[in-house]
């Protein structure tokens, strides 16, 4: 399986849960409509900060996931486009700091020890 993982920080000057609506709520759906080849799987998983007045470097951790290479390696052909590129960093100045996204493309390797009902 071949997914993009993407790391990205918050604006400080907004709350955790505007940050997380709008991004779940709003900006998937978005990048989904704007890209001819979308995510087949986009999880979004939430850094739980254990000090809220000392965050990490990341707020969120998505994976991004794609039926095989050929699909993520066009998506990411299509990001590369200046006027998507223009539209997807106009949409995440409402939510997040866009220098601070990170796009890795990664093949996944998993062990199961013990299979998690509604895990596939």
């Amino acid at each position: 399986m071949f997914k993009v993982i993407v790391l990205a920080k918050k604006r400080p000057d907004i709350s955790f849960e505007t940050f997380r609506d709008y991004y779940s709520n709003h900006h998937v759906h978005f990048m989904n409509r704007l890209l001819d080849h979308g995510a087949a799987v986009h999880r979004r998983n939430f850094v739980i900060h254990p000090n809220p007045d000392a965050p990490g470097d990341y707020d969120v951790i998505s994976e991004v996931f794609y039926e095989d290479r050929a699909t993520a390696e066009a998506t990411m052909n299509e990001m590369a486009d200046p006027e998507v590129h223009r539209r997807r960093v106009e949409d995440e100045t409402h939510f997040l700091i866009p220098a601070s996204v990170r796009v890795f493309l990664v093949e996944t390797d998993t062990t199961v020890f013990r299979p998690i009902e509604g895990m596939g």
